[in-house]
């Protein structure tokens, strides 16, 4: 009777430090939000970071090495690493690349060398889509927006250079330039900023974010500043597609880069700049998450950037950052800094 007690003793003590076990293996899991960190490491890194944590993932190179590295983006679900990079071609055409975002294996070239990609590619919450600023290399004077499928295949045009748009003041503007596009959430809009000049006397230059549908219909003016001369860079849409976020620079400010907040329902306009600049340096590359109230953005300091997470929050027609932003990565630890942060979704168990 007593060896069964005594059994039965040891049972109980053995089930229990098993349980404690799966415990603390459930406790040190990570945990993640569904959704990672693509940033271009110094050294042509491609580097996936947990956004909850800030360790690093996933670290690689893109093979078949390529030359020149820019625009990097994730690609949708972080299945890919899309990125322009040089062609071949005597010019140094860049083009369009997609390759395993995890391993950097599989790159190839998804754009042909008639087209002059720039970098400002950004890809789809919603699909495996990329629309990007190019221009023909035989007429190369003006650039306009495109979309393609990751694969390669679906390639539209969907601004022409010339194309009249409207201001917001009603009048009549021509379409000189279009860069910065980028996908709403659901995918069913894209956002650009458009260098136009206005009609019909050609008499002045300016710079607006419009919007459009995917099929390039619909271009509507939803920001600009009458009488004013600026740079936009940086544009990216909050998580439920009502605000855009974009950095905006002006000659007679010193070109400080200034991040502000568009309600795009009521074209309310905050100026978020000083809530999200650390000691003093400004703000690069700023990219939204695509399903929390944070942003990201990196700072280039001489020896190379970290990355930095802020919490944002809405009120009425109002985006204001919540706290201070965090330091989410250390470069000094790593080995390599971390540039253009790109914010996707993703899928652990894949």
């Amino acid at each position: 009777m007593k060896t069964k007690n005594y059994l039965f003793i040891f049972l109980l003590l053995a089930f229990a430090l098993i349980s404690c076990q799966k415990e603390d293996d459930t406790n040190n899991k990570p945990q993640y939000d569904h959704s990672l960190i693509l940033s271009r490491g110094s050294g042509a890194k491609l580097v996936l970071t947990n956004p909850v944590d800030g360790k690093d993932l996933y670290i690689s190179t893109p093979s078949p090495a390529v030359d020149d590295v820019k625009g990097l983006k994730a690609g949708y679900m972080c299945q890919n690493a899309v990125f322009t990079a040089k062609t071949d071609l005597r010019d140094y055409t860049m083009s369009i690349y997609t390759c395993d975002a995890k391993t950097g294996t599989g790159t190839k070239a998804i754009t042909a060398d008639d087209l002059y990609v720039y970098e400002e590619i950004s890809v789809s919450p919603a699909g495996p889509k990329i629309v990007f600023p190019a221009k023909p290399n035989d007429n190369p004077q003006y650039k306009s927006i495109y979309t393609i499928n990751e694969d390669g295949s679906g390639l539209s045009h969907l601004s022409e250079p010339l194309e009249a748009v409207i201001g917001m003041d009603g009048g009549s503007y021509e379409l000189q330039t279009a860069s910065f596009p980028v996908f709403s959430p659901d995918g069913s809009k894209i956002a650009f900023d458009a260098a136009v000049l206005t009609l019909p006397n050609h008499w002045d230059y300016y710079e607006f974010i419009l919007t459009m549908n995917t099929d390039g219909n619909n271009k509507t003016t939803v920001y600009s500043e009458p009488g004013q001369h600026i740079a936009i860079y940086d544009l990216c849409w909050t998580q439920d597609g009502n605000f855009l976020l974009f950095v905006m620079m002006k000659p007679d400010d010193n070109f400080h880069r200034r991040v502000k907040a568009l309600n795009i329902s009521s074209g309310k306009v905050t100026e978020i700049t000083s809530s999200l600049e650390v000691n003093g340096e400004q703000v690069n590359n700023i990219n939204t998450s695509p399903n929390s109230n944070r942003l990201v953005f990196n700072q280039r300091l001489g020896g190379g950037s970290n990355l930095f997470i802020a919490e944002y929050e809405i009120h009425d027609d109002v985006l204001t950052i919540k706290g201070s932003p965090v330091k989410l990565t250390d470069r000094e630890s790593a080995g390599y800094s971390y540039y253009t942060p790109s914010w996707q979704l993703w899928d652990e168990h894949e």
